[in-house]
C-alpha cells in the first residue's frame, strides 16, 4: 500500500517566515523497477500537497499542468488517475517533481504556506495489469529516493528558477544516478481526504507567436498581440551559468517599458541558468497572466526562438458566433480569451496580480456565458464542491476555496450557490448530478430568513461592484438582489421536485415589503439605477411600462451607456430586449466611448478589463492597486449574444426542447449573424441577416429536438423545403422571412 513520503529539498531554507518573497526548491522522487512480464495497461493513481509534474522513462505522463489541483487541502485533496501502459518497458523509472502550488506557495496577500508547509509530499501508486490476468502494484514507500533538479525555487506569483545544468525529466530515466539522492521520509498520512473528481485537467491548447519591439542593452520587449494566460516557451544557448531573465506584464509603459505596477507584489519572472549548449525551456509549476515579456540575456547568452502557450482546462467548445460588425466580433473574441485566461484549474478574477481566487461574484454572473462558450459542466461541479467545502451553515464564502482572504455572505456573492447550480441545471439538464446542490441551496435560504431584518436585508457588502457612479442604496440592493436569489431558487427546487413553499411564502412577504417601503406611487424606486430597474423588473415587481420609463430615465441620463457594476450588468441587456428596447442594447454594444465594451476595444483591449478605462490612450492607466487587463466578470454580456442575438435558448432543462427566438438590430449597426450551440441534446445553428430591408433567418437542428418559434412580422416559412403557414417544431431546417 502506498503511503506519503517527503522530504526537505533545501536545508539552508528559512521555514519558519510565511512572508518569505521566494520559497523552497523544487523536489524531486524517483523510483526505479523492473517488470518480468508482458503489460496490457497500467494505471497511476498520484497526489501531492503542492503540485506535481510526472514523468516515466523520460516522457510527461499526462501532459497535465497544476495537478492535482486547488481545494481546501485541509478538507479535501484531490488525486488524478493516467492511464501509462504505453510508456513502460522492461527496465523503467518513474520520477515525480513537486512544488510549492497553492499548498505552501505565495497565495494572494496572505502570503506562504496557508494550508500547511515543508516537507512536501507524495502519494504514488502504479498498478501495472499483466497479460496474464496478475497484476503488480509500485507504491511511494521508503525505497524511493529523493533530490534536487533543475526546478528550483517556484510560485505561481514570483514564478520559476530553472536550472538546465541540472537534471529535470532525466530523473526518470532508467540510467539516472541517484546515488547521492536522500532516501524519502514517511510523513502525515492524509489519505483519508483524498478524494477524485472527474474534471478536464489544465493543458496547452494554443500558442502565440511573438514580435519583437524595441531593444535596450541587453533587455528586449516583445509582443504577442494578445493578453492571455500561460508562460514562454524558448529555445536560448550561452555559457555555462549565465542567465536568461524572463519578466511578464499586460502592458507597456509610455516610455516602452515592460508595466508591472498593476502586478502589485507578484514578480511574474522566469529564470533559465544555462549550461553551455542549447536549452529549451518553459515552466512547468508557475503560469504568468500577459501579452508582453522583457528578456535580458547575460553575457554572451542569447534567445533562438520564442513561443507563447496558452493554459487552461481543456473544455470541449461548444458555441460560436460571428457577426457583420467587427467590434461585436472582437468584443466576443475578448470574452474567450477573458475565459481562457481565468480557466486554471478554477474560475479565477485575474490570471496575473498577486490575487487569482475563485471570487464567488465573478463566477456566478459569468457562469451562464462561459456555458454556451464550452462545455463546463465538470468545471463547475468541480468548483462547487470547493464552495460547499467552505460553505458553513448556509454562509456562503466571497472566495472558493476560502482561505482568510474576504468576507463570508456577501449579496451577489452568495448567488453562487444557487446561479451556478441553476444553470447547471438549465443548460445541462442533469438532475441527479445537481439534486447534490439541494442542501446547499436550502441551507443559505434558510439562512437569509433568519437574518432579515422585518423582511429586509441591509449589508450589500460591496453592492453593485464597480459602477460608474451609480452606487444603489445598500437595502434596496440587498433585498432586491435576495428576491431574485430566492426566485431562482425556487424554480431549481422545484424543477427537482423538492418542496418550495416555505420559500415561496417567504419571498411573497419580502416582495409586499419592498413594494411598501421602496416603489414609491409613481412606480419609481428609492435611488434607482439601471440595475435597479432591471433587476426589478426580472422578478416582476414593476410592470413593463414602469420598467421602459424609468429605464429610458436611467439610460438617458447616462447618455445611453451602461453604468452598472457587473453584480447588474448581465441583466441588463436582456431585459431591453424583453422590453422591446432592442436598439438600446445595440447601441451601446456599439458604443466606443466611455463607458462601454467598445471603449476599452479602442484602448487596445484584447480580453475584458476590469474597468471600462483601465487604460486609455489619452490618460493613460488607472489606479494600480485594482487594474486588471483579463477580468472576465464584464463579459457576461456573453450570454446575451447567444439568447438574445442568434436567440437560442432553453425551453426545458437540458435543452430537451428550445426556444429560437432572435432580437435583430433594426438599426443597421449588425446586418448579419451566423452562430451556433451545440447543446447536450444537439447542435442548434442559426444564421439571420437584412436583405433588401426585410430578414432572412436560418436555423437548423436535430428532429429530436423541438423548438418554439418566435418571430414578429412573419412574411414567410419554409421548413424542410416545404413552405408552410405555421411552424413544425420538429422541423430539421427552417428559414424564416420577416419584416
Amino acid at each position: 500500500m502506498a503511503k506519503w513520503v517527503g522530504f526537505l529539498s533545501d536545508k539552508n531554507y528559512s521555514y519558519g517566515d510565511p512572508k518569505e518573497l521566494t520559497g523552497a526548491k523544487a523536489q524531486y522522487y524517483r523510483k526505479s523497477f523492473h517488470l518480468r512480464k508482458k503489460v496490457k495497461s497500467a494505471t497511476l493513481k498520484i497526489s501531492s500537497l503542492g503540485i506535481f509534474k510526472a514523468f516515466i522513462n523520460g516522457q510527461d505522463v499526462s501532459g497535465e499542468y497544476f495537478a492535482p489541483g486547488w481545494t481546501n487541502f485541509n478538507k479535501r485533496i484531490l488525486y488524478r488517475n493516467y492511464e501509462v501502459g504505453n510508456l513502460l518497458s522492461s527496465d523503467n523509472a518513474i520520477s515525480v517533481c513537486v512544488g510549492d502550488g497553492w499548498y505552501a506557495g505565495y497565495v494572494s496577500i496572505k502570503g506562504r504556506r496557508i494550508y500547511g508547509g515543508y516537507p512536501l509530499s507524495i502519494l504514488v501508486e502504479l498498478t501495472v495489469y499483466y497479460e496474464d490476468g496478475t497484476k503488480t502494484v509500485i507504491g511511494t514507500d521508503d525505497t524511493w529516493k529523493a533530490g534536487l533538479g533543475a526546478i528550483g525555487h517556484n510560485d505561481f506569483l514570483y514564478g520559476e528558477v530553472y536550472d538546465s545544468r541540472l537534471p529535470h525529466n532525466q530523473t526518470s530515466l532508467v540510467d539516472f544516478d541517484d546515488s547521492n539522492w536522500n532516501n524519502v521520509n514517511y510523513t502525515e498520512d492524509k489519505s483519508a481526504l483524498l478524494d477524485y473528481i472527474d474534471y478536464e485537467p489544465v493543458i496547452e491548447k494554443k500558442y502565440l507567436e511573438f514580435e519583437l519591439v524595441s531593444t535596450n542593452g541587453t533587455k528586449r520587449i516583445y509582443d504577442c498581440g494578445q493578453n492571455f494566460a500561460g508562460f514562454v516557451r524558448v529555445k536560448c544557448v550561452g555559457l555555462s551559468g549565465e542567465r536568461i531573465i524572463i519578466r511578464h506584464g499586460e502592458m507597456l509603459n509610455q516610455d516602452g517599458s515592460l508595466y508591472t505596477a498593476n502586478l502589485r507584489t507578484a514578480k511574474a519572472t522566469d529564470t533559465i541558468i544555462l549550461n553551455g549548449g542549447l536549452v529549451e525551456y518553459s515552466p512547468c509549476l508557475t503560469y504568468h497572466g500577459f501579452r508582453y515579456i522583457e528578456i535580458e540575456c547575460e553575457g554572451s547568452s542569447e534567445v533562438i526562438d520564442i513561443k507563447g502557450v496558452a493554459l487552461y482546462n481543456d473544455l470541449e467548445r461548444t458555441g460560436e458566433i460571428t457577426t457583420s460588425n467587427q467590434l461585436f466580433n472582437k468584443l466576443n473574441s475578448n470574452i474567450e480569451w477573458g475565459m481562457r485566461s481565468n480557466f486554471v484549474d478554477l474560475p479565477t478574477d485575474c490570471p496575473q496580480r498577486n490575487e487569482r481566487l475563485g471570487w464567488s461574484g465573478d463566477t456566478q454572473v459569468f457562469s451562464r456565458t462561459a456555458m454556451y462558450i464550452a462545455n463546463c459542466k465538470k468545471f463547475y461541479e468541480k468548483h462547487m464542491v470547493c464552495v460547499m467545502d467552505d460553505t458553513i451553515d448556509g454562509s456562503v464564502p466571497s472566495v472558493a476555496p476560502f482561505f482568510g482572504v474576504s468576507t463570508y455572505d456577501a449579496t451577489g456573492w452568495r448567488d453562487v450557490s444557487v446561479v451556478v447550480p441553476f444553470n447547471l441545471l438549465e443548460i445541462y439538464g442533469d438532475k441527479q448530478a445537481c439534486a447534490k446542490y439541494i442542501p446547499l441551496v436550502k441551507s443559505v435560504l434558510d439562512l437569509q430568513i433568519k437574518t432579515a431584518e422585518n423582511l429586509l436585508w441591509t449589508q450589500a457588502t460591496y453592492n453593485d461592484w464597480l459602477n460608474i457612479d451609480a452606487q444603489c442604496d445598500e437595502t434596496v440592493f440587498a433585498t432586491l438582489h435576495n428576491i431574485v436569489m430566492f426566485e431562482m431558487a425556487i424554480k431549481y427546487l422545484d424543477i427537482l421536485g423538492e418542496d418550495s413553499s416555505i420559500y415561496r411564502q417567504f419571498t411573497d412577504k419580502v416582495r409586499a415589503e419592498f413594494t411598501k417601503q421602496f416603489i414609491y406611487d409613481d412606480g419609481s424606486i428609492k435611488q434607482g439605477t439601471q440595475t435597479i430597474y432591471a433587476l426589478a423588473y426580472v422578478v416582476n415587481l414593476i410592470d413593463k411600462d414602469t420598467a421602459i420609463k424609468y429605464l429610458k430615465i436611467e439610460f438617458e441620463k447616462k447618455n445611453n451607456h451602461i453604468h452598472s457594476g457587473f453584480l447588474g450588468i448581465r441583466y441588463i441587456l436582456p431585459v431591453l430586449c424583453d422590453l422591446g428596447l432592442t436598439d438600446l442594447a445595440y447601441e451601446m454594444l456599439c458604443s466606443t466611448t466611455y463607458p462601454s465594451w467598445g471603449y476599452s476595444i479602442v484602448n487596445g483591449a484584447t480580453t475584458i478589463w476590469e474597468r471600462w478605462d483601465s487604460y486609455t490612450i489619452k490618460d493613460g492607466f488607472q489606479d494600480p492597486i485594482m487594474n486588471s487587463f483579463n477580468h472576465y466578470s464584464l463579459g457576461s454580456c456573453g450570454e446575451w449574444f447567444y439568447e438574445y442575438v442568434l436567440g437560442i435558448k432553453p425551453n426545458e432543462i437540458g435543452y430537451k426542447s428550445a426556444i429560437i427566438h432572435p432580437y435583430v438590430d433594426r438599426s443597421g449597426r449588425v446586418n448579419s449573424v451566423s452562430g451556433s450551440f451545440d447543446s447536450v441534446n444537439g447542435k442548434i445553428s442559426v444564421a439571420w441577416e437584412k436583405v433588401d430591408g426585410a430578414y432572412v433567418c436560418k436555423i437548423d437542428k436535430p428532429n429530436t429536438l423541438p423548438a418554439k418559434f418566435i418571430f414578429e412580422n412573419v412574411t414567410k416559412i419554409v421548413q424542410d423545403g416545404v413552405e408552410r403557414n405555421d411552424f413544425d417544431a420538429n422541423a430539421v431546417s427552417t428559414t424564416v422571412y420577416f419584416n
